[in-house]
């Protein structure tokens, strides 16, 4: 074979090698591999800090949220995460929404089992919830807990949801053997509508506890006027529609304990 019919590796092969290049060339060269590599390590990283959800603290890199309760135990751990979760929600003028209280399910330190009384159109059967369970109280501390501030609107309630689906999330990740979250919301300013709740179950929300809780729940945490503009608005909707609940009480036949009775609320919000 000629050497013009042979192929660009093999006439390459054949051409002599330059010549070394002197010592302080290669001690220069080794120098701008380092600071190459050093260069692409800090973009790489940005990188993964903008993609991250845009608010995670380095605290937060390989856990699952910046924050956890120095207690795993409901009574102080409960109390913590409220503490934590209720100044994040705030109205434009940056005022706290809702004061939020944390602790057992119980009511006059008389422990509470839930009971949800399911429609006549789902059966209308009684269910009663086993488990250890935590209760979050959001009041605005107006007229029964009514919210005195702000004006009352649809985008309102919908940041309050995103804010029980956070403690709950809180709650079932942090807090040891909790199979059932209920938060009590505050009720309509000068309205006669009975109380109502949000109650999850640890099934419900086992996807958002497998991946980092700024996946689900981005910050900056949205106000009133932005939260129908967040991202994840759609995504707490379709957690929070179907587990928002009127609530009563009853005395249980043993004197000790207290029935937290749950009905489902028709809703098209």
């Amino acid at each position: 074979m000629s050497e013009g019919d042979q192929l660009p590796e093999a006439r390459a092969a054949t051409v002599s090698p330059p010549p070394a290049a002197p010592p302080h060339a290669r001690h220069f060269q080794i120098i701008m591999g380092v600071l190459i590599a050093l260069a692409i390590a800090a973009v790489t990283g940005a990188i993964a800090v903008a993609t991250s959800g845009g608010g995670a603290s380095s605290a937060e890199t390989g856990s699952w949220a910046a924050f956890r309760p120095s207690s795993d135990g409901i009574e102080t751990g409960a109390k913590e995460i409220a503490a934590y979760v209720g100044p994040q929600y705030r109205l434009p003028t940056g005022q706290q929404i809702v004061n939020v209280e944390g602790g057992p399910l119980q009511i006059q330190g008389l422990p509470m089992r839930i009971a949800v009384r399911h429609s006549p159109a789902d059966g209308g059967k009684i269910d009663l919830l086993d488990g250890k369970g935590v209760l979050y109280s959001l009041c605005g501390l107006g007229p029964k807990c009514s919210i005195n501030i702000g004006k009352p609107s649809q985008s309102r309630l919908r940041l309050l949801e995103r804010e029980a689906l956070e403690l709950a999330l809180y709650s079932f990740h942090d807090l040891k053997d909790v199979d059932n979250v209920v938060v009590f919301m505050p009720p309509a300013p000068k309205g006669s509508n009975p109380p109502v709740a949000l109650h999850f179950g640890r099934g419900d929300v086992a996807g958002q506890l497998a991946r980092p809780l700024r996946a689900t729940l981005p910050v900056p945490v949205p106000t009133p006027d932005t939260v129908d503009r967040s991202p994840d608005t759609p995504f707490v909707k379709a957690l929070t529609v179907g587990n928002l609940f009127q609530f009563s009480f009853s005395q249980s036949n043993q004197a000790s304990s207290v029935f937290l009775v749950l009905e489902p609320v028709a809703t098209t919000s």
